[in-house]
């Protein structure tokens, strides 16, 4: 319930067709290097979780904006995010491609791997 004096929030229907392109544009990303089992969670707004499931100890927030907040796209990530799984904020504005945000911790786990291999 909002508080007396407070407009809710409320999404148009251009940005929530905007979102729903950006998850699938991620999921046909990840189908296409392996992760087969990816798809958008339609849920996620109302029963939480990431934008996108299928994709084992990874929690996916998907943001197609052009001017994102960093900071509250990670804030939203993590409190999507089980503790046993890795927080990452998929993003991009309109023509440019893809980038994606991740504890910078984990970055490092993953470049010894790949220096490793």
């Amino acid at each position: 319930m909002t508080p007396p004096g407070i407009k809710p929030v409320r999404r148009g229907r251009a940005s929530r067709r905007r979102g729903a392109r950006g998850e699938q544009e991620v999921v046909e990303l990840l189908k296409a290097h392996g992760w087969t089992e990816a798809r958008r969670n339609f849920g996620s707004g109302s029963q939480g979780g990431g934008d996108i499931t299928g994709v084992p100890g990874v929690c996916v927030e998907v943001k197609l904006q052009e001017a994102l907040n960093i900071w509250k796209a990670l804030e939203q990530v993590h409190r999507a995010a089980q503790p046993t799984e890795l927080p990452v904020v998929a993003f991009r504005r309109n023509h440019v491609g893809w980038y994606a945000a991740v504890p910078l911790d984990e970055l490092l786990a993953l470049l010894k791997l790949l220096e490793a291999a």
